[in-house]
């Protein structure tokens, strides 16, 4: 199977498996980075995904986690995937994945190499 098919049902899997919540409704705190559980909120979305798509033989430094702020203008967290189609977010809010530019967010950092740098798509 491709990279694209294993990100897309991957995707799929954990978008409805886990119910989201916020880290203040689940741990009190306003941010709290943990993988999904039954709950989780963006972040812990995409680190669900990122540790699925490892054990499925992913290459960690094609897996990032990015962050942009949405049409509301809440901040939201993704994982950026490289496939063999190219570079994909794997969204909480999207059944299927998306090529970054398509998406109306205004992209701000994604952790790459252990630090957050800047991206723009």
């Amino acid at each position: 199977m491709n990279k694209y098919s294993v990100a897309e049902i991957i995707n799929t899997e954990v978008n409805t498996s886990v119910t989201y919540k916020s880290d203040l409704e689940q741990y009190g705190e306003r941010e709290y980075w943990s993988e999904a559980g039954r709950f989780g909120d963006c972040e812990d979305y995409a680190l669900l995904k990122k540790r699925k798509l490892i054990e499925q033989g992913f290459d960690k430094s094609g897996l990032h986690l990015a962050c942009c702020w949405v049409e509301t203008w809440e901040y939201h967290c993704v994982l950026l995937v490289e496939t063999d189609k190219g570079v994909f977010v794997l969204d909480n809010r999207h059944a299927w994945p998306k090529v970054p530019g398509d998406l109306p967010y205004k992209w701000h950092k994604a952790w790459q190499d252990g630090v957050w740098r800047e991206i723009s798509f």
